[in-house]
């Protein structure tokens, strides 16, 4: 295949930038390239003489290749005798191969948006007939078409996604191809040092494979790079090479690249004798190749050569070939650059009238150009659109995909089939996970309700422990204590009759009063121990007696309230109850100094609510988070009885506490253990 080369823009002001000409390899060997005469006469024997054939159709598309340099109009019409022979033939991989063809004519015509059709469009053939090979040519193409309508971002995932299936695929011929053009890519983008990674990488890989066209290609980006970074000498070091190793091709398209960008760099360094001879030897090569996309930049080289030389009479003429040709390749960045290019040189003649309007051109497509780059998918698709809309009977007629023939049928039933076998497996998935997942959520669940009911048995055992010791200790004191003192008493109440001069002893019935309140203290603590009223009557009446008991002592007031119907619970809930509403009173007597104390309970629906509040001296609440033990265990017993606390304290504040028990979850947990 031939090699098209994409020349940059020549970016500058008043002609202080520099060419860059990024080279792109197209070519996808399907067959052998550079022929000779000899072959040249070889191949027109084989269209002559041999019958029409499949082996016909691909001479004809090698001999069209020969003639495309020379005379592109007569390269294309056989590349269109070649596809009219394909669909003759049904020979689908040659309808195929004269899209990889005749996309040079259609480059050179400007027509890209209609290049990138056709490439879509045998890529489908390609992938029927699974040729791997062809595919990743097919990417580097579609890569290329995409850099020449200045959508990088498409150009980049073309050539990696083409990279990393000739990588798995094992074809290694494309490695070269792909590195050049993604160093292409990113001097587009201004991403220098990813220019010289990837094209060094392809420079070394087409030395070792002896790709002398590889090598070529590779260096015109290399330079390119180079010297934007301003290294001028090296830069024109790698054109020459360019140059040399262009003639020992036989490929002038190389020889132009690097004596056009040497002449932009000698530019840059002022040697302007030497680039107006570069300049003027790369317009005899490309007129007489025939190079219509090389001319602008050539015409651009004089003119700015002319303007630096203050012969601006001569640099108009030169910026309005430049400008003809442009237009006619639909080269809007050129066209934009040397229309800012003639508004200068305009300038210099002293005619303000056509500068002005060269520069409004500049600025429209300029303007236009800033928002191609930043809306990039929005360009990619305005250019399926037109492609769609204007050249969908073009395509349809040059490449007769067969479709009803060959996709439609099969294309249908099975893309029918696939979505519906999708959708079944994308359906059972889905309800496979969601039984999953509810039996997770039920297993968890599960295993909650027995971590719960495991520390629940847990403080059950503790508080039974604790309550059979405090059963033990009540019976002692209410039957030994208790019953040793009221034994006292009767033989003080003998001694008393006995004695009647005791009666008027102010002592002895003091020492009587004494043991009269021991007695009683005795009996209180004795039920305070072992709640017998809990049992009996429920936690109403059992804290009420409790909180009665408690403000006997003319030093604390504690007011007992209700509100709501409280039903009675299991015993073991109403004695966690009980024993947690004691600790509480019993902290407030300890250490609160209160003289005033409110313990409510109420019942609303499914919620427990116990309020137990002090007007005491408080406490620093963060310091008794962090140390007290007390607090955190009775937190816990609390948090295993499905219940929370919230404690309100500060210093000289008092202490509210409120506790909260949802009485249906400790059913629903019950009922989850069941199961």
């Amino acid at each position: 295949m031939a090699a098209s080369h994409l020349p940059g823009a020549m970016i500058d002001d008043m002609y202080k930038g520099i060419l860059t000409t990024l080279c792109l390899l197209v070519g996808c060997c399907f067959l052998a390239a550079g022929k000779t005469a000899a072959d040249k006469d070889s191949l027109y024997r084989v269209i002559q003489q041999t019958p029409a054939d499949t082996g016909t159709v691909e001479a004809m598309l090698l001999y069209g290749e020969t003639l495309f340099h020379e005379n592109p109009d007569a390269a294309a019409k056989l590349y269109n005798e070649a596809l009219t022979l394909s669909k003759k033939l049904r020979y689908h991989r040659g309808v195929a191969l004269f899209t990889i063809y005749f996309i040079d004519i259609l480059n050179r015509r400007g027509q890209y948006a209609e290049a990138l059709a056709m490439l879509e469009q045998a890529d489908i053939i390609f992938r029927q007939l699974k040729d791997t090979s062809s595919i990743v040519c097919i990417y580097n193409n579609i890569g290329n078409e995409h850099q020449y309508l200045g959508n990088y971002s498409a150009a980049a995932t073309a050539y990696l996604t083409g990279l990393t299936l000739a990588e798995k695929s094992g074809i290694k011929k494309y490695e070269v191809k792909m590195y050049n053009n993604l160093a292409a890519v990113f001097i587009s983008l201004e991403d220098y040092p990813k220019v010289i990674k990837y094209a060094t990488k392809g420079y070394k890989l087409a030395t070792q494979r002896q790709e002398v066209s590889g090598m070529a290609s590779t260096l015109v980006n290399l330079a390119a790079a180079l010297s934007k970074t301003g290294r001028y000498d090296d830069a024109i070091d790698y054109y020459q090479q360019v140059i040399t190793l262009g003639r020992q091709l036989g490929d002038s398209s190389y020889v132009l690249d690097g004596t056009i960008n040497s002449g932009s760099l000698y530019f840059e360094q002022q040697k302007n004798d030497k680039a107006m001879q570069a300049f003027s030897q790369a317009l005899a090569i490309a007129s007489a190749y025939h190079y219509p996309e090389y001319l602008q930049y050539i015409y651009m080289g004089f003119a700015e050569g002319l303007y630096k030389n203050k012969q601006y009479q001569l640099a108009d003429e030169y910026i309005t070939k430049a400008i003809q040709v442009s237009e006619s390749l639909q080269a809007k960045d050129e066209q934009r650059q040397s229309y800012l290019n003639a508004a200068n040189i305009k300038e210099a003649l002293l005619q303000p009238a056509m500068a002005l309007q060269y520069r409004k051109k500049y600025e429209a497509l300029n303007d236009s150009l800033l928002s191609d780059n930043t809306r990039k998918h929005v360009q990619q698709l305005e250019i399926q659109f037109q492609t769609e809309k204007k050249d969908k009977e073009l395509t349809e007629k040059k490449l007769l995909l067969t479709q009803k023939d060959l996709l439609l049928q099969q294309k249908n039933s099975w893309l029918i089939a696939f979505l519906l076998g999708i959708t079944l497996l994308v359906i059972t998935v889905f309800i496979i996970w969601m039984k999953f997942q509810h039996r997770q959520r039920l297993h968890e669940q599960k295993l909650q309700v027995l971590e719960k009911e495991k520390t629940v048995h847990l403080l059950e055992a503790i508080m039974h422990g604790e309550e059979k010791e405090r059963t033990r200790l009540s019976k002692d004191l209410h039957d030994g204590v208790g019953g040793l003192l009221s034994a006292v008493k009767m033989h003080f109440s003998a001694l008393k009759h006995d004695h009647p001069s005791l009666q008027e002893s102010q002592p002895f019935t003091h020492a009587l009063a004494l043991l009269d309140d021991a007695i009683g203290d005795v009996r209180k603590t004795a039920h305070n121990l072992m709640p017998e009223m809990l049992s009996r009557l429920g936690l109403k009446e059992a804290l009420q007696l409790y909180c009665r008991n408690i403000s006997h002592s003319r030093e604390l007031q504690i007011t007992f309230h209700t509100s709501g119907t409280l039903h009675r619970y299991k015993s073991n809930f109403e004695l966690s109850v009980y024993r947690i509403i004691q600790e509480l009173v019993n902290n407030i007597v300890k250490h609160a100094h209160a003289t005033e104390a409110l313990v409510q309970l109420s019942q609303h629906n499914h919620l427990l609510a116990i309020t137990v509040e002090d007007n005491g001296i408080g406490f620093n609440q963060q310091a008794m988070q962090q140390n007290g033990m007390g607090l955190k265990s009775l937190q816990s017993r609390i948090k295993a009885l499905n219940g929370n606390i919230e404690i309100d304290a500060a210093s000289g504040q008092g202490t509210t506490a409120y506790i909260e028990f949802d009485v249906s979850v400790l059913k629903q947990e019950t009922q989850l253990a069941a199961v």
